[in-house]
């Protein structure tokens, strides 16, 4: 009978297959292994996530310091081109007012010229009386021309002036931009640095 049994346990397991062993884990015993596998494996992975979203947190706030850098820089690049166009504008009206003051010399020089002709007239006969009055009046028109030159040249030096003060101001304000970037990039910076510190990377 027993024999019998064995027999029909290998036509059961045909194909050449032995028996189970009485050591092979019941399907039970095999589940109960996968499942605290994976209880370790979810552990790990909510582990690696926690750590991926602090690395994430830190990059985001590196990010935005690097963008705050960036937009310092761009502000500081543009105060630094009005900067150089208020002192270019400064260096022009200085030379305008230079020029004016020098047609204002010029002006008093020949009024100069004109008053002593003037009081000379009294004692030149008719002749050199008439000729000294034509002098008088050119010498007036000289005059006339170099104040009116110095006027124009006046009105270039106010007109680079008001340039110099306008690109100034937006100069400053660039500048003020620039550092206000500065220092919420130095912020993001710090909590960046603040966050590795307490995540002990």
């Amino acid at each position: 009978m027993s024999s019998s049994f064995e027999d029909d346990d290998e036509v059961f397991y045909g194909g050449g297959s032995s028996k189970p062993s009485e050591s092979t884990p019941s399907y039970s015993e095999k589940r109960e292994v996968s499942e605290h596998e994976l209880e370790d494996q979810i552990r790990k992975t909510r582990q690696d996530r926690r750590r991926a979203g602090e690395y994430h947190d830190v990059t985001r706030l590196r990010q935005k310091a690097a963008e705050h850098r960036a937009d310092a820089a761009k502000f500081f690049k543009k105060y630094r081109f009005e900067e150089a166009a208020m002192v270019k504008n400064q260096q022009y009206a200085a030379r305008a007012r230079r020029k004016a003051e020098g047609y204002l010399e010029k002006n008093k020089d020949v009024l100069v010229k004109a008053d002593n002709k003037q009081a000379d007239l009294q004692y030149l006969e008719a002749g050199k009386a008439e000729r000294a009055r034509i002098k008088i009046a050119k010498y007036k028109g000289k005059a006339a021309k170099c104040k009116s030159k110095a006027s124009k040249f006046e009105a270039k030096a106010a007109k680079h002036t008001q340039k110099a003060a306008a690109k100034r101001q937006k100069a400053k304000a660039n500048l003020e931009k620039s550092k206000l970037h500065e220092a919420e990039a130095l912020n993001f910076r710090k909590r960046a640095d603040n966050l590795e510190k307490a995540q002990g990377h």
